[in-house]
């Protein structure tokens, strides 16, 4: 009988040898990892504890020959080790604590990879963070072809660095190039996508993974017991391979200084700066020099790993880090929940056929985004040209990810059968949800859906992609008011992750949940807004954006202004923002929030000049700026200033005053969405602002970067501009509160 041993999460068990095999000798075994009352396996302190523990039995065991190979399973069905356990890096509140959290998990990679005997990861989930450092410190590593399997180190994303290994065993592994590209964006791979840089040693079927994987580990014993090189060896050249003294581990190869110096320029370039973990990435690999091939042993992996330790406390402990990681916390709940409060379950449609109405740039958009999920499609238009127009606008999405390489060729036309161009409701019978996405006229809105009504079945979902109409006025006369909602995309419709789903007066809870469950299947971060002016983003923007133009009409340059929220961490200024929203469509919004809110968001009358020149922004190559040539370079045009009279003070605002300006309106505008209910949560906000404005991710947030200027200075900075430029500053009295009472928002 085979030899079974619990060890809490881990069990040890002895596998039979097969029937093809009965006469060979060789024993393996595998260790399960099951961590209960868990969904996924974490490497907490209670893991890495038993774990540490089991050490010693598992070498007695290689020392007395009951082992001659160890594969590393999970227990848990379509997953592997999903990483460190965040909330214990989250409560290190020192750069030594994180060090040495660091140092005690790099001192059980050493010991598994010092172990007498061969070890094989098997994955067949996510291999992320600590699970891919586990997997590199194994002799081999073998993967699932189950889509659902991948591996990679994401830690950057998180503002970390890997702190178990990563840093020194990837490069050893795959080479510097290969190492950088992996570490420095955070990407994860696929078991083809593995093998071929030589990541793993092998990608074996879904189908009888673990049978494929033990038969695997006999064939392949030998070899690894003789410490041969199983995975393909990377294509790129050997750079500056450790060998001979210790002294020769850290002697720089002149190509591997060029090629960091050339990365350093491009995060820099990328970062701005804001963001110190991808530089002590590479200052980390710089310093310990690692090429590949025999795996580090000794004094100079002491050396190289505490190096690592180092450079993982100094940036555990950032609060950029710390924002980073509740960011991660909040999309982490926003994945659990069904957008409804409390957690209310209620059936769902099933949305697998669709309908975009408007073949314009955000229905082209819609469309695209629809097919690369393998949703059929039609897109319907009452203009031929506009479903052209629509149709090529899909492709060019389509073959940029060719170019990159995320699609095939085949690939690509398959998605692309799947939009239907129409001009007429023929099929609409057998869809399951509509998004229109025609101009922003609530009379043609309410039109198109009361004829909808009459062309699909009665459990079809309606949805308006409007930015800024009444979803309830559009239920109004409608037959099932309830299945109409506010499905807000915001542009460009591929790389923008933010949908509000807004829920109408009569919108179903069942209707809610649905939209928010494909919106998450879209691969897009929704958040359940109330039906109000502008809904979240586009009244807090509004906000944003107005301030910005009347800056320029106090003195401050266009160029200047973008040049100062580029420097805060916005992915673009203010005034380039307007351009890539549209100037006209931005007038227009601002006129409907000036109409809902009054003198506090009363619009600037620079934005009416710029429209009236015929100046509508990137989409027709002239708005604040000039956009030349097919990839639509940015320059800014002079002849800009003349349309609007300009007159230039550029000594009367610091960079602080315009910061306050484009801010302050924001955050106080915030506070009253908070009192009104629009969402529930000061983290909603911030993951709305994040992404579907691009706040600053290292910031934390709208509301989170409040918190850090304080409440009450933030109030007193609004009195002190109210002084100056009236009720856009006026201080809300939810704010006030806050303020009065010592209140933050987090």
């Amino acid at each position: 009988m085979n030899q079974v041993i619990d060890r809490g999460f881990f069990k040890l068990e002895e596998q039979s040898s097969s029937e093809s095999s009965r006469t060979s000798r060789e024993k393996i075994w595998t260790l399960t990892l099951n961590v209960s009352g868990e969904k996924v396996n974490k490497l907490s302190t209670k893991v890495m504890s038993q774990f540490k523990a089991l050490l010693p039995e598992l070498e007695a065991l290689g020392s007395e020959s009951k082992i001659d190979a160890l594969i590393l399973l999970s227990g848990k069905p379509g997953q592997f080790i999903a990483g460190a356990d965040l909330e214990l890096i989250q409560s290190v509140s020192s750069p030594e604590q994180a060090e040495e959290l660091s140092r005690e998990g790099q001192k059980l990679m050493d010991c598994w990879e010092d172990l007498s005997f061969p070890t094989v990861a098997a994955i067949e989930g996510p291999a992320l963070g600590g699970g891919c450092e586990f997997s590199l410190a194994s002799t081999a590593i073998l993967m699932s072809n189950d889509p659902v399997a991948r591996m990679g180190l994401p830690e950057v994303l998180l503002g970390l660095i890997p702190g178990m290994g990563g840093t020194i065993r990837l490069p050893r592994k795959i080479g510097l190039t290969g190492a950088l590209d992996l570490i420095l964006t955070g990407r994860t791979l696929n078991a083809n996508q593995a093998y071929q840089i030589g990541l793993i040693e092998g990608s074996l079927p879904q189908q009888g993974f673990k049978d494929s994987v033990i038969q695997w580990t006999r064939k392949n014993l030998q070899s690894m017991k003789a410490g041969n090189r199983l995975a393909k060896v990377p294509k790129m050249p050997l750079l500056g391979e450790v060998g001979g003294s210790f002294r020769s581990f850290f002697e720089k190869s002149p190509i591997q200084s060029l090629i960091l110096n050339q990365v350093q320029k491009r995060i820099l370039a990328k970062t701005k700066g804001h963001y110190p973990a991808p530089f002590e990435i590479l200052n980390v690999i710089r310093s310990t020099q690692v090429g590949y091939g025999e795996k580090l042993r000794g004094k100079a992996r002491s050396l190289a790993l505490e190096r690592e330790a180092q450079g993982f406390g100094k940036v555990a402990t950032t609060e950029i880090s710390k924002n980073l990681i509740r960011l991660f916390f909040l999309t982490e709940k926003m994945k659990k929940s069904n957008g409804l409060q409390s957690g209310l379950l209620v059936p769902e449609h099933r949305i697998e056929k669709a309908v975009v109405l408007g073949a314009g740039v955000m229905g082209g958009g819609i469309a695209q985004l629809f097919a690369e999920k393998e949703i059929s499609t039609r897109m319907k238009d009452v203009h031929l040209q506009a479903l052209s127009a629509g149709i090529q606008s899909a492709a060019k999405i389509f073959k940029k990810n060719v170019k990159k390489r995320k699609l095939t060729q085949r690939q690509y036309l398959q998605k692309l059968n799947l939009i239907a161009p129409v001009m007429d409701y023929s099929g609409f019978s057998s869809v399951d949800v509509v998004v229109e996405a025609v101009v922003e006229n609530m009379d043609l809105k309410k039109k198109l859906f009361a004829e909808l009504e009459e062309k699909v079945q009665i459990n079809c979902v309606m949805a308006s992609n409007t930015s800024s109409l009444s979803i309830s006025e559009m239920q109004v006369g409608l037959k099932y008011p309830d299945r109409l909602v506010g499905m807000h995309f915001f542009n460009p419709v591929s790389k923008m992750p933010l949908i509000e789903v807004i829920r109408g007066e009569k919108t179903s809870d069942s209707v809610v949940a649905s939209i928010f469950q494909f919106s998450k299947k879209l691969g897009k971060t929704p958040i359940v807004v109330k039906d109000s002016p502008g809904f979240l983003v586009n009244r807090l923007l509004a906000s944003y954006l107005n301030e910005a133009v009347y800056l320029v009409a106090d003195g401050v340059s266009i160029p200047e202004i973008d040049r100062i929220l580029l420097k805060f961490g916005m992915p673009m200024g203010p005034m380039e923002l307007i351009d890539e929203v549209g100037v006209d469509v931005g007038q227009k919004v601002s006129q409907i929030l000036y109409e809902a809110f009054g003198e506090r968001l009363k619009p600037c009358s620079l934005n009416a000049k710029v429209v009236a020149a015929g100046r509508l922004g990137k989409k027709n190559g002239k708005g604040l700026y000039e956009y030349q040539g097919s990839q639509k370079t940015k320059v800014f045009d002079p002849k800009v200033e003349e349309i609007i009279e300009f007159k230039s003070s550029p000594s009367i605002f610091s960079e602080e005053e315009v910061l306050d300006r484009c801010l302050l309106p924001m955050i106080n505008e915030a506070a009253r969405c908070l009192e009104e209910e629009i969402v529930q949560s000061a983290s909603e906000i911030d993951l709305g602002m994040i992404m579907g404005m691009g706040f600053p991710p290292f910031r934390g947030g709208l509301l989170r970067f409040a918190d850090t200027l304080g409440i009450d200075t933030v109030v007193q900075r609004l009195k002190k501009y109210q002084a100056k430029s009236g009720v856009r500053f006026e201080p809300s009295i939810p704010l006030m509160k806050r303020a009065q009472n010592g209140q933050k928002f987090y």
